[in-house]
């Protein structure tokens, strides 16, 4: 399957993809302001899988301005609200934080952070897998990020805010092992988007988050 070779998070060519494989395009969009969307990821790890996207092109949400670090911060804390009621869980967010293409196991050179119910332990492998974290906000104001490196940022419930500090990593790894944690074996979104499960979690995430997000 041939997909977009251009951005599908900027705003201009956000739906390109999901034409491409017929998949709802405006309905998947659940909030938008001047700063930052919400979209159901095209191919969701499971039912509630849902990306905030920064409108103007970042590379990470690191180099973000304080304005949209403001905005996603009263965001997460909606979404938080929203899923305890919707899927009586916890989120998880987690983030690919490249400082140059291709970097940090994104496949997508844009800032979007994925938001997934948690319902699963993910630190343990993760510090087996890239060593000790260090305990940081990637949208705290106070940090003055340069790209001076590539991170994989994890936001577990109740637990701290932290970074790993990476170069090269396989892409899409933190799909890869949250698929894992979920028991599925097929994690690659260009792939796992035209699956009948994959469809089926997108249509019912816009049904269980439609109109519900807001800040």
């Amino acid at each position: 399957m041939e997909y977009s070779k251009e951005c599908p998070f900027c705003k201009d060519t956000r739906f390109n993809n999901n034409k491409l494989v017929n998949l709802p395009t405006e309905d998947s969009l659940l909030f938008e302001n001047d700063n930052i969307y919400v979209q159901v990821d095209i191919s969701p790890l499971c039912l509630g899988h849902i990306l905030i996207i920064t409108n103007n092109h970042y590379l990470n949400f690191f180099e973000t301005s304080s304005e949209i670090k403001k905005d996603v911060i009263k965001l997460k804390e909606n979404l938080k609200k929203i899923y305890k009621e919707v899927y009586n869980a916890d989120i998880l967010f987690f983030e690919h934080g490249s400082s140059k293409s291709g970097y940090a196991g994104a496949s997508i050179d844009h800032a979007h952070l994925h938001c997934i119910p948690y319902k699963f332990d993910i630190n343990e492998s993760l510090n087996k897998l890239l060593g000790n974290p260090i305990e940081c906000d990637i949208l705290s104001s106070s940090y003055q990020f340069k790209n001076e490196f590539s991170y994989i940022y994890v936001e577990p419930p109740q637990e701290r805010k932290i970074i790993y500090k990476v170069e090269k990593l396989p892409s899409q790894f933190l799909r890869k092992l949250v698929s894992e944690k979920l028991n599925n074996t097929n994690y690659l979104w260009q792939e796992k988007c035209i699956t009948t499960d994959s469809i089926l979690n997108l249509k019912q995430t816009i049904l269980d988050l439609q109109n519900k997000i807001a800040i």
